[in-house]
């Protein structure tokens, strides 16, 4: 099969298309009348680039490797690699896989030495054209700042590129600056500043942009992608803007300070940064309170997929969990916060309710998992059997080849032979390893949470009762005692993340939660006067203990219990699942 591979980089005009590249090699493989496989780079990606950064490339190098292969067409060698270290490794394969190598439809001599070292001059040449522009391109931005040019599209709010490429003062955008500084000056935070532009409709930078830019969840690492036309003022744009030396004169390049047109005189500038570090330090005054959120990092919010916050006083007059949009009045998502206690102590009780532990057991420990490790284990012994006969099998034929019992090119193509059925079988052996790995760490993470479980103490509750005469509810709720550190430290381990959402019609909480454990999610209804939790699944009813302490009638608790197993909750609430993958 012939390999087709291209490659398109930035500085590459019309005629180096992807699509000429493509119809060129195609029409090859048709007059030769060979099968082909394209692998294609994409658009923007550099000769120069290491092989982890060209995934297409490293994937028709395994190609290569495994005989599935057995010839490669590109449009020229610079297609192939600008890179010396890339470039070696292709003839590598190439030379250990006996390889074809075809440049606009010419087969390339790379079997003498001439031909060898033709190739080599050619890779140590594209190397050289690709260091020496990077070079000129860095040298051409560095002397385009010291002339005074803007470089791309980089210069702050206030600046601008003239016609012909200088850096001025741009007049439009001039007074928000200065405005933004005279706020400062008058002792007004970088919130208050950034509320004042937002409630004005006073665009940002990014407003003027087309296009979108991402943002990543620094807990859960989720990417999401926000267009630029929507980005609001932040805290962070306000900062940068005051606490940059260009407005004073002084443009900033690598650990240079060159000269450029000031907004602000020096003096003025100066006293605006004393007076910023003013403005920042008068928020830290006071006695400054350590509060601890037993669940930091893994509340989100199943609206917008912003994370969920604490925010507590000592008087407790302010505890609950909030979505973080509440910060920004124009990005409030409307989910309602709710108690911190509450939810702490429903999670932390969740961890060991028995039902969800039993469930984990038996997933464990019945059913398919038992049988499937057998045969897993089973099929990597032999594996690792096969693969430890064809290595004896090499030895032998290195001793037949030293005897002259066979020759130069019938050992070689022995070898190739042993290698790629070598490669076959530990890719197979790595894929069944790490699904017995997986396994069997369920079963060592099953034996760690069980020893946990019972390193805490158990405080018995007496039974919660309620009901109307047909509603009994008959479930015992457990407060497991421990240090905030060790209940920390567990569901950290344990949890993977909570989502949260609000139903305003039916005023209850839904609650998901995902395990790093083989536990299926979980989801629970709470009202939202925190008297109970329902498990949607079991249809278990849990009197939640800071109910207890509330003066709300036995009415009130029958009506919430009515409410929460009723027909219709069920019916017209839905769980949406609403979350990003994570």
């Amino acid at each position: 099969m012939l390999g087709i591979y291209t490659r398109l980089s930035k500085e590459d005009g019309e005629s180096n298309s992807i699509k000429n590249q493509k119809r060129e090699a195609i029409q090859f493989a048709e007059s030769k009348g060979l099968p082909y496989e394209v692998y294609d780079e994409g658009e923007g990606i550099s000769g120069g680039l290491d092989i982890e950064f060209r995934p297409q490339f490293e994937r028709m190098l395994a190609d290569m490797s495994s005989g599935k292969i057995t010839a490669v067409h590109a449009r020229d060698s610079n297609r192939i690699a600008r890179n010396t270290y890339t470039w070696v490794e292709f003839l590598k394969a190439v030379y250990d896989n006996n390889i074809k190598v075809y440049y606009s439809g010419v087969l390339q001599n790379l079997d003498t030495p001439e031909g060898k070292l033709q190739a080599q001059i050619l890779s140590g040449f594209n190397a050289y054209q690709i260091d020496k522009q990077s070079y000129l391109t860095k040298r051409s931005l560095l002397d385009n700042v010291l002339e005074g040019k803007a470089h791309g599209k980089s210069t702050p709010l206030g600046y601008k590129a003239d016609s012909n490429g200088y850096v001025v003062i741009d007049d439009k955008e001039k007074p928000i600056v200065e405005k933004i500084y005279q706020m400062c000056l008058a002792g007004k935070g970088s919130t208050t500043i950034r509320h004042y532009l937002n409630d004005n409709n006073i665009p940002t930078r990014y407003n003027k942009g087309k296009g979108t830019f991402k943002i990543v969840n620094r807990d859960t690492g989720k990417v999401t992608h926000k267009k630029k036309s929507d980005v609001k003022w932040s805290d962070r744009q306000v900062q940068s803007i005051l606490q940059n030396p260009m407005y004073k004169g002084k443009r900033k390049w690598n650990d240079k300070l060159i000269d450029c047109p000031a907004i602000f005189d020096e003096t003025y500038w100066d006293n605006v940064q004393t007076q910023y570090k003013l403005n920042a330090n008068s928020k830290n005054t006071g006695k400054k309170v350590d509060h601890k959120y037993l669940l930091k990092g893994l509340l989100e919010c199943n609206n917008c997929h912003r994370n969920y916050y604490g925010r507590t006083r000592v008087s407790k007059k302010d505890n609950y969990y909030m979505c973080s949009s509440k910060r920004y009045k124009d990005l409030n998502c409307t989910n309602r916060s709710i108690n911190i206690d509450v939810l702490d102590e429903f999670i932390w009780g969740l961890m060991y309710d028995d039902n969800l532990y039993e469930s984990m057991v038996k997933m464990i420990t019945e059913g398919d998992n038992p049988k499937k490790l057998d045969a897993l284990k089973e099929k990597v012994a032999e594996y690792t059997k096969k693969i430890k006969n064809i290595e004896k099998r090499e030895e032998k034929n290195l001793i037949r080849l030293n005897e002259d019992r066979i020759s130069d090119s019938q050992f070689s193509k022995l070898q190739k032979m042993n290698k790629a059925e070598i490669k076959t079988l530990k890719e197979l052996l790595a894929r069944d390893m790490e699904e017995v790995n997986v396994i069997e760490n369920h079963k060592r993470n099953l034996k760690q949470f069980t020893k946990e479980r019972d390193n805490f103490s158990t405080a018995r509750m007496s039974e919660a009762v309620a009901g109307t005469g047909k509603l009994k509810l008959a479930h015992k709720v457990d407060t497991i005692v421990a240090p905030y550190n060790e209940k920390k430290r567990v569901l950290q381990k344990y949890i993977k993340r909570i989502f949260i959402e609000y139903n305003k019609e039916h005023r209850v909480y839904i609650i998901r939660t995902s395990f790093k454990l083989p536990i299926e999610e979980t989801a629970h209804f709470i009202d939202d006067n925190y008297l109970y939790s329902l498990n949607t699944k079991n249809n278990i009813v849990t009197e939640l203990s800071f109910g207890q302490n509330t003066r709300y009638t036995e009415n009130t608790y029958n009506r919430t219990l009515e409410k929460l197993l009723s027909k219709e909750l069920k019916d017209n609430l839905t769980l949406s699942k609403k979350t990003s993958k994570a």
